[in-house]
């Protein structure tokens, strides 16, 4: 048996190769669409966090100022104004916690846990206020004094301490997790 090198050989060796090429260059082209459509997934993903990461923290620096001024006695003392004050304060305060819940779903445990922990003091802070407001027309009785001190002691640990603090943690977080920092 003897291998003829014949015309008829040379091009079925050239047409198996040529097949061979075109199958390869066909499923390469099928995998590199199949990769740039999950990248372009994912970027479009991690953007949407990232965004949604960005508008949570700028929307818990407005919550903290507003909570801040409504729990500081810094409200207007016209009562048209001060009712007016108090419904803006409150709904940039329930913007932040509408927001978070809304997109909880994409934070994981422990961002998720200090955002829960930082709406915890806020709504304990929205109670004591609202306690306080509720003695205001005893101004000067016991039961009011206890209620202002409560509301003052409050102001300073969650407003100026608790609140900073886990704002800080979540904000150190946000940015190792998604290196939001640049070397």
């Amino acid at each position: 048996m003897s291998w003829a090198f014949t015309l008829e050989t040379f091009i079925y060796l050239v047409i198996g190769s040529g097949i061979g090429t075109i199958g390869t260059f066909a499923v390469q082209k099928i995998l590199e669409h199949r990769l740039k459509k999950k990248l372009h997934r994912f970027s479009k993903l991690y953007s949407d966090k990232i965004e949604v990461i960005r508008n949570l923290y700028r929307l818990l620096i407005r919550a903290e100022k507003a909570l801040e001024i409504f729990m500081s006695q810094g409200e207007p003392i016209d009562f048209d104004k001060k009712a007016e004050f108090k419904k803006d304060t409150l709904d940039i305060i329930n913007e932040f916690i509408n927001y978070f819940e809304e997109n909880e779903i994409i934070f994981d445990i422990d961002s998720a846990s200090l955002v829960t922990e930082i709406i915890d003091m806020i709504k304990k802070s929205k109670e004591v206020q609202n306690r306080a407001k509720i003695f205001e027309s005893e101004r000067g009785s016991d039961i009011w004094e206890k209620a202002i001190s409560e509301k003052q002691e409050l102001l300073g640990k969650v407003v100026r301490i608790e609140i900073p603090k886990l704002k800080r943690k979540l904000k150190e977080e946000f940015q190792k997790k998604y290196q939001l920092l640049t070397n």
